[in-house]
């Protein structure tokens, strides 16, 4: 077990005193708050676990019901799912999560916080290259509520009231009974406030009983002897975790340079195997672009193009239902068919996906029709119009032949 420095993050200029605590790892050791300039607060930390509290007023409380269960994927959803409750951009907020499904009805709570303000608290601790463990709002840092109870903390000109695990609110002290009242308004809950020495208040004046729990030299020494580690959000999530950073010593270095090492190792033979398989690749594809124009000069005009070609050779060539490949068994019927229909002229004709389209030309309608009641005979073709248009010069015609 570390010693712990609690520090109290609120007044964000480099040049203001911090509030700042220590608490020994060994039980019953009483915890005094003192002030220092962030040079020398900050330069207690070595050594030590450090836990900074912000200000509640600052983050927002909120819950989301999100089919997820791992906090990942709860951290990665929720920014969507509260946008519409939100007046400013998500992409300007900070989001962290609770324990999943721990709040009201199973949903997962959430801390919502301007990336701005994260960025100011962190910005003397980061200038010194201290790593905090736990960034905790005040709110959440007093104790968790029994059931039936509130805890608030009063100070010289505020109020933080935690109402359950992940809820609460932050007001002043003038304001208080008009918040109590609005958030139980059938005073159900009794509220235990500890409360500061500097505070001079009416506590009456809020309209209903309230145990009060004064002595507190500030309220940052409430903080420290109450806040439970793991017992609220720890905003120092996502892209502000401080436990991405490495933070080790003794053999755990050791192993992790090693283990780093290795999957350099491993990243190299990839790569290396990677631009061999390309290079073979490249050399296979060369060839059969070559084989390709070997067999069909005036298919083959590009190596992109060889799978294409290759399909198509392989259906020209499947044989039909006569025997045959089905473009010649279908050439072989349209020679008979315009044989035995005069009148009629081929003027163009494709081959594409087992399909015979052609172009011809008559003297009349009466010659397509005749190609027509002759194909309507067969079994073995089947040919459908697309077009065919009557003018000065004859009738030009669209057809499309398939097999049956």
């Amino acid at each position: 077990m570390r010693d712990t420095l609690y520090i109290q993050l609120r007044d964000v200029a480099p040049d203001q005193p911090l509030a700042y605590a220590l608490a020994s790892a060994q039980p019953g050791v009483g915890v005094q708050t003192q002030h220092g300039t962030p040079d020398t607060t900050l330069a207690l930390a070595g050594g030590r676990r450090v836990a900074a509290f912000v200000p509640g007023v600052d983050v927002g409380l909120a819950s989301v019901q999100v089919p997820a269960r791992a906090a990942a994927k709860i951290l990665q959803a929720a920014p969507y799912a509260l946008e519409d409750q939100l007046a400013e951009d998500v992409e300007t907020l900070h989001f962290a999560i609770g324990a999943p499904g721990q709040a009201d009805g199973g949903a997962h709570p959430v801390a919502i916080v301007a990336r701005d303000r994260m960025d100011a608290w962190l910005a003397p601790l980061r200038a010194r290259e201290v790593k905090a463990d736990a960034l905790v709002p005040e709110t959440l840092g007093l104790p968790v509520p029994e059931a039936g109870h509130w805890v608030g903390l009063a100070e010289a000109g505020r109020v933080t009231m935690r109402t359950g695990p992940y809820t609460g609110f932050t007001c002043t002290l003038e304001d208080l009974g008009t918040c109590l009242q609005i958030a139980d308004p059938d005073a159900r809950m009794a509220v235990r406030l500890f409360v500061t020495r500097d505070v001079e208040f009416d506590f009456s004046a809020s309209g209903r009983p309230l145990e009060l729990l004064p002595g507190y030299a500030s309220g940052l020494e409430v903080l420290a002897r109450h806040w439970q580690a793991g017992g609220g959000i720890d905003l120092l999530q996502g892209s502000y975790s401080e436990r991405q950073d490495w933070q080790l010593a003794g053999p755990w270095r050791l192993i992790a340079v090693l283990a780093g090492i290795w999957v350099g190792l491993l990243a190299i033979y990839l790569a290396a195997d990677a631009w061999r398989t390309a290079r073979e690749l490249a050399a296979q594809t060369q060839a059969n672009f070559e084989r390709c124009q070997q067999l069909f000069p005036t298919q083959c005009v590009d190596e992109f193009k060889v799978e294409g070609v290759v399909e198509q050779q392989l259906r020209l060539s499947k044989p039909g239902a006569g025997g045959a490949p089905p473009m010649f068994q279908l050439l072989g019927t349209l020679a008979a068919a315009l044989a035995a229909n005069p009148g009629l002229t081929l003027e163009s004709m494709q081959f594409r996906e087992g399909v015979l389209y052609l172009a011809l030309t008559g003297a009349d309608l009466q010659a397509l029709e005749g190609l027509r009641a002759w194909y309507g005979a067969r079994r073995d073709a089947r040919l459908e119009v697309d077009s065919a248009n009557a003018g000065a010069t004859g009738v030009q015609i669209r057809l499309k032949l398939s097999p049956a």
